[in-house]
């Protein structure tokens, strides 16, 4: 395994596991433990994002699980790892996380040529034996994520019915699935209110460059410049760029305005708190009212379940539920709309805009409102 690709950490979780007698039998290392390696592209771990959303999800596994979390420098540094790790033959399992373009077709090739390995991917399909793939319908709930920022955008006289998107990187499949159905959502809403206008597409061209999301959020919000009253923000680790100008903007132009506030809709990971007065305490009003969730972390649970329990079937998608032929989506709840109540601010969000999202998943689901 080549450059940073090395392990950059190894975690044991141990469990109880309640006994046929009614008392606790403790693992400890008198087992060997499963060992699944886990490969994600850079940023890596700790991007606040689809990353992090899915590694919640090894934590709440039924066995006792080694994993060795790696990070790869780019697709090729990636296929080049996992081919690496399925000649060593080490580990039960090698998940693959990430929507990178480019990605299936490096797991596809590994796990062509390995085909007793057996691979998660989450975030991509591959049509194979051995790789448990998990997709996501992010369109569908990024839908009523475009529709909430419509409502959101002219609710009262102080908010300007001008909505902006920043994206991460232009040909990632997922970013533009999302940016996609937000405008389709954005767009059904706007039949109605007929008074919401879309800012021209920014994209960082990065999934971690802060600064060029901070810069590209403040001038949208810049009353001079974009004057935005809400940005959809599929940024992944750059978006603590958009919380910093979150803060600017509220400082800069808003504190004095009453309800005009830098709002924002999340993607890829539940990133309400990064909206909250203070990120380390999880609570009050947050200016990102709600994100689009890809449940990446049962996702993970589901394969790594599977696996271990020896219910491993390749070749169908893991993302809304097990072993199926559909992915993650409305109905199966593989794919949401982050709660809106938990920081509700009434005279933000009100009971209307929510209900109002509801209402749209059902039409989703029933095909009264079909994405196109």
């Amino acid at each position: 395994m080549s450059s940073r690709s090395g392990v950059i950490s190894s975690v044991i979780i141990v469990i109880l596991i309640f006994s046929a007698v009614g008392g606790f039998i403790f693992l400890t290392n008198q087992y060997v433990p499963s060992r699944i390696a886990v490969v994600v592209i850079d940023p890596g771990y700790g991007d606040r994002s689809f990353i992090d959303q899915a590694v919640e999800g090894l934590y709440e596994t039924e066995v006792v699980v080694d994993y060795d979390l790696i990070v790869a420098d780019d697709v090729d540094d990636l296929q080049s790892t996992i081919n690496g790790i399925s000649v060593e033959g080490n580990h039960d399992l090698i998940i693959v996380i990430g929507t990178q373009a480019g990605l299936a077709t490096a797991v596809d090739t590994v796990a062509a040529n390995h085909v007793y390995q057996k691979f998660g991917f989450i975030g991509g399909f591959v049509n194979r034996d051995n790789v448990a793939s998990a997709t996501f319908e992010n369109d569908q709930a990024a839908f009523l994520a475009g529709a909430l920022a419509a409502h959101l955008a002219v609710d009262n006289v102080n908010r300007t019915g001008i909505v902006g998107i920043i994206g991460s990187v232009s040909t990632d499949p997922t970013v533009i699935e999302l940016i996609d159905g937000f405008i389709q959502g954005l767009n059904y809403a706007n039949q109605t209110l007929g008074n919401v206008s879309l800012l021209p597409i920014q994209y960082v061209g990065s999934y971690n460059d802060s600064t060029t999301a901070d810069v590209y959020a403040r001038n949208m919000w810049n009353p001079n410049l974009g004057n935005a009253s809400v940005i959809f923000a599929p940024v992944r680790a750059s978006i603590m760029g958009i919380r910093s100008a979150m803060e600017y903007a509220n400082v800069t132009w808003f504190c004095n305005i009453t309800n005009r506030e830098p709002f924002v809709i999340g993607a890829e990971a539940d990133q309400r708190y990064l909206g909250n007065p203070n990120i380390a305490i999880r609570s009050g009003p947050s200016w990102i009212v709600t994100s689009v969730v890809p449940r990446s972390d049962l996702a993970a649970v589901r394969i790594i379940n599977a696996t271990l329990w020896d219910r491993f079937i390749g070749a169908l998608d893991y993302g809304g539920e097990y072993a199926s032929t559909i992915g993650g989506n409305l109905y199966n709840n593989g794919t949401i709309l982050a709660d809106m109540v938990e920081y509700q601010e009434n005279e933000w969000v009100t009971d209307a805009m929510i209900n109002m999202t509801i209402d749209y998943r059902r039409a989703i689901i029933n095909g009264t409102i079909i994405l196109s």
